[in-house]
């Protein structure tokens, strides 16, 4: 199921692009449906997709402890589709705790919606670095307690 320029709107990554943008960005993505329970990544396997919850939540764990929760707007899979071939391998598993509407998308049209809004471009970026910088704290605080 596709979805419309106006599903969209509401998404905070979306906040900053025009109609156009938003029209060319909604050809790339694909709606779906999931129940509470499905891994939508698991961690340390190759990423081959990008999703954007848009209704829900999911739980975000890394060496099997729960480190997080994402809901409305909350990116999944974008960390391994940043590396330089475009499919790294998956830094935590996420799985959805409640039933969840996602839009997916994978590494080309990942690309492609990079290009089209460069505002999305940057929020990407951003949130990516602030995981990375969260993991290599809690990296830190592991070796500190070690």
């Amino acid at each position: 199921m596709r979805m419309t320029k106006d599903d969209l709107r509401g998404l905070d990554l979306f906040s900053d692009t025009s109609r156009s943008q938003l029209a060319d960005v909604a050809r790339q993505l694909t709606m779906l449906t999931v129940p509470a329970g499905k891994v939508l990544v698991r961690e340390g396997e190759r990423g081959d997709e990008f999703m954007i919850i848009s209704e829900g939540e999911a739980e975000v764990r890394q060496g099997g402890k729960a480190i997080a929760r994402i809901g409305r707007g909350g990116l999944v899979g974008e960390m391994a589709l940043l590396e330089e071939n475009g499919r790294g391998r998956r830094n935590a598993t996420v799985t959805t705790v409640t039933d969840a509407v996602i839009y997916v998308g994978s590494p080309r049209e990942f690309r492609q919606i990079i290009e089209i809004a460069p505002s999305v471009a940057e929020k990407v970026q951003r949130t990516a670095a602030e995981r990375t910088a969260a993991d290599h704290m809690a990296d830190a605080l592991t070796l500190t307690a070690a």
